[in-house]
């Protein structure tokens, strides 16, 4: 069966909500997932019939898109929907400044990925993931990726 992939809205919310919690140990609450979906994150998501697979969240801050949450069921991971999603978001920010994101100094999958996509590390934040049940408190790495060159907001 074929990967759906589209733009999420509020009726993904219980879907995103359930992977949310299978993939991070910092899961957020559905009512953190839903309000920031009603004050205009961005949302990309990919089904496989009525299967959420994966999905991507985003929010605007001026000229900067932060990406918030990149999720993909376990068992569907290295199939290209991650590089999928990213390749949505990245073309919809395509008039970006940039597009930024954390992510921990141990992911180094994570870290490879991204920096396949063209996101380079640029900078440590010590201490910026919580310890939680299976990990320790741990740095990330800020990751940018800057679709042009030249800024048009001067």
């Amino acid at each position: 069966m074929a990967f759906n992939y589209r733009e999420g809205n509020i009726d993904d919310i219980e879907a995103v909500f359930a992977l949310n919690r299978q993939v991070f140990d910092e899961a957020w609450s559905k009512d953190v997932m839903l309000q920031s979906l009603q004050v205009g994150y961005d949302l990309f998501v990919c089904y496989q019939g009525e299967d959420l697979l994966a999905y991507v969240l985003s929010q605007d801050i001026l000229f900067e898109t932060q990406i918030m949450q990149l999720a993909v069921r376990a068992d569907v991971r290295r199939q290209g929907i991650a590089q999928q999603l990213m390749g949505m978001l990245m073309q919809a920010k395509h008039d970006m400044d940039a597009l930024v994101l954390e992510v921990r100094v141990s992911n180094i999958g994570a870290k490879a990925f991204y920096q396949t996509l063209g996101y380079d590390p640029v900078a440590i934040r010590p201490n910026y993931y919580a310890k939680t049940g299976s990990k320790p408190r741990e740095d990330a790495v800020l990751m940018i990726y800057k679709p042009n060159s030249i800024g048009n907001h001067d």
